[in-house]
């Protein structure tokens, strides 16, 4: 039996590696997966080593009360890769982490595949040249990232978002879905998303909910809901976003419930680009602590934070970062999409144009074949 590490550092990284180990078996179904995983991984099947939650972090500042106990992680995980016949290591995202990881795998000669390729291109460019010593293979996940390992010595090899795998194409009618959640077919709905993580939600909730009531004094008849994402307690996101009347939450199927949104206002991340593929017109915020943004900015390298904005190299749709993001920013393009039809046409082809930009479903299987090609593995 063939093992491989995988390593997902955060919620996000642990479903995309369950995709991707439902896919390996697929066509190479004697490789074990070991190494720190999820829920969901461990779902698919690999043995748990480490818990994502242990080297979980967000924030430059954040992050330091947690070192002693991320540095012991990383030492298991060395150890068991050390211990094992190990073929090669699929580390997901969490670059802090896991280019870490890497140089200390490629000392003991583990072939090393980076899944999520580090923002070389919005900041920390000098990155790319730690990837050159100590990752065999990067999995790039968006189109534009090419262009940034060109000139480097980096096998780079686009295999899409993984976001494309998850969403239907079959959304069903709008009546059916209003029934099944409780909302009327007849208002319009907005779309409440304030993040995955404690510290998102802690931050990004109370200003969403504030922003919610504006809405509603603007807008009286519009139906509030919020989805919960994988792994994350229904409660937290009630309580993040405590004060909103009348809010649906929805903890299954919630593209589903998404696609039909008018409009949303999200905390920004991956679930930017599923609306975008969803067509549904939305605003981007995020706040972080005063000191990481202040150092954030600094060392940013990009205008855009969304990637629908970064995909398409412009502004398609609003984001409203640290200080700009108030619930009266917030809501007026939301009430503009609700009250006028040709901005919302408007901007949904927009968002066409950036679905299109990042290629067919299928994500999952041609990163696996192309993680296992790395490490020499013949593959059905």
């Amino acid at each position: 039996m063939a093992e491989v590490l995988i390593v997902a550092g955060e919620p996000s990284g642990d479903a995309i590696g369950a995709e991707l180990v439902d896919a390996v078996r697929r066509v190479a179904p004697t490789v074990h997966f070991f190494g720190a995983v999820g829920p969901s991984l461990e779902s698919a099947g690999a043995e748990r080593v480490v818990a994502t939650r242990e080297i979980t972090a967000l924030g430059l500042v954040e992050v330091v009360p947690r070192l002693p106990a991320i540095r012991r992680a990383m030492r298991r995980l060395e150890r068991a890769a050390a211990d094992r016949q190990t073929i090669g290591a699929i580390l997901i995202d969490s670059p802090d982490f896991n280019l870490r990881l890497a140089r200390k795998l490629g000392r003991r000669s583990v072939p090393v595949v980076q899944y999520v390729s580090p923002t070389v291109w919005g900041w920390r460019p000098g990155r790319i040249a730690t990837i050159e010593k100590s990752v065999r293979r990067v999995l790039l996940t968006l189109p534009f990232e090419a262009q940034f390992y060109r000139d480097s010595r980096v096998d780079a090899v686009y295999v899409g978002h993984p976001v494309l795998d998850r969403i239907p194409t079959n959304l069903g009618s709008r009546e059916a879905v209003a029934t099944r959640f409780g909302l009327s077919a007849s208002r319009r709905w907005v779309a409440l998303l304030p993040g995955s993580r404690a510290g998102e939600l802690a931050r990004m909730g109370p200003l969403l909910a504030e922003t919610a009531t504006r809405l509603r004094q603007q807008i009286p008849d519009i139906e509030l809901m919020t989805m919960v994402a994988p792994g994350l307690d229904p409660s937290a996101v009630t309580t993040a976003l405590a004060g909103v009347a009348g809010l649906k939450l929805v903890e299954t199927d919630r593209h589903i419930a998404l696609g039909h949104c008018d409009a949303a206002i999200a905390t920004s991340g991956t679930v930017s680009l599923e609306l975008a593929l969803l067509g549904v017109p939305h605003v981007v915020a995020y706040r972080l602590s005063n000191i990481t943004f202040a150092i954030a900015k600094r060392m940013a390298r990009v205008r855009w934070i969304a990637l629908p904005n970064l995909i398409a190299d412009r502004a398609i749709i609003p984001e409203l970062i640290q200080h700009d993001a108030q619930p009266h920013q917030l809501a007026e393009p939301v009430i503009e999409w609700l009250e006028n039809d040709d901005a919302r046409a408007v901007i949904r082809e927009e968002l066409q144009r950036v679905s299109q930009a990042l290629g067919p479903p299928g994500v999952a299987e041609r990163a696996a074949r192309a993680a296992l090609s790395a490490f020499g593995t013949h593959v059905d």
